[in-house]
């Protein structure tokens, strides 16, 4: 029979050899590591709600039992088209993310050059911090602060507009509310535009700028030629990253408007919460959510397709 010392020191090796093998696992998938609670983070907050979300749009109602739910194939899908103003908030959705990209991408750059080219360093941080300032201001803020500026009995902007002009101010939210939100939103996220923009500019070299000035070229053709070529990769990242977000607003919206009045400015956002909350539909809900994650996700793959990631990682 063998004595305890003589069994410690035979598994000894054993333990040894096991902990070499799992320090050894260790540091082979060290990234996989790393990588995995992110993962089982985004499975558990994106793909298991899109899963469910699409088992709601094929059945009449949630039950507590799933399975015992009745199953109603694409009666969901043809509501929303037929009595869930799909089309109408698809058309509203895409005008205020068409017009607000345009015209944030557009002031951003705007911006960013006025802002690049101050001398002073003490006025470029006075500006930065100007600039940046609205878009710290939360949605429901702003909403609620946009309804009180835009009022026509107690709101400053109409009586500006009278005091300063010898026209009379429009009532933003009944007559022009989809412009309103417009142009709301563009004052809350150039900002985030700016920032991209600036950080872009900053990091053409100058060596290219001061050699086209040799050259004669007069600024217009700088930009043209050579800055805006140059900072391609960056405003490529910065339109899509604003479009898939302008494709997500609710909460400024219907701060302001709640879709209205009537479903002038009904995004497919609000589309989809009046239909889960107010029609107490969840399954046609859902069936628009699907939808609009379709419809977002190809206009994504259809932009990075033509315009391509190519220098964005260089």
């Amino acid at each position: 029979m063998s004595t305890p010392e003589q069994t410690q020191k035979k598994t000894e090796p054993t333990r040894e050899a096991s902990n070499g093998r799992l320090s050894q696992l260790w540091n082979d998938y060290l990234p996989y590591w790393f990588v995995a609670p992110m993962v089982v983070v985004m499975v558990l907050i994106t793909f298991f709600p899109g899963a469910y979300d699409l088992y709601l749009s094929v059945i009449a109602e949630p039950t507590v039992n799933i399975f015992e739910a009745e199953f109603v194939g694409l009666s969901n899908y043809r509501t929303a088209f037929s009595r869930g103003g799909v089309i109408h908030s698809f058309g509203i959705t895409i005008t205020v993310v068409a017009s607000a990209l345009l015209l944030e991408s557009l002031l951003g750059f705007f911006l960013a050059a006025l802002v690049s080219g101050v001398d002073s360093s003490r006025m470029k941080s006075f500006y930065r911090v100007l600039f940046i300032v609205p878009m710290a201001v939360a949605p429901v803020s702003l909403a609620t602060i946009g309804r009180i500026m835009l009022n026509n009995e107690i709101g400053v902007i109409p009586y500006l507009i009278e005091a300063a002009t010898p026209f009379s101010a429009p009532v933003f939210l009944s007559e022009i509310p989809l412009l309103t939100v417009i142009l709301l939103d563009t004052w809350n996220w150039t900002p985030f535009m700016f920032i991209i923009f600036y950080a872009g500019l900053s990091s053409v070299p100058k060596t290219l700028i001061e050699a086209s000035k040799v050259d004669g070229a007069p600024l217009w053709r700088r930009y043209i030629h050579i800055i805006i070529p140059y900072m391609k990769p960056v405003v490529f990242v910065a339109v899509l990253i604003r479009m898939i977000d302008l494709f997500r607003t609710f909460g400024v919206v219907y701060g302001l408007t709640q879709g209205g009045p009537g479903t002038a400015t009904q995004l497919v956002s609000i589309n989809i919460y009046e239909q889960m909350f107010i029609n107490n539909a969840p399954g046609v809900a859902a069936a628009i959510a699907i939808i609009y994650l379709v419809f977002v996700v190809a206009i994504a793959n259809i932009v990075i397709a033509k315009v391509g990631f190519e220098g964005v990682w260089d």
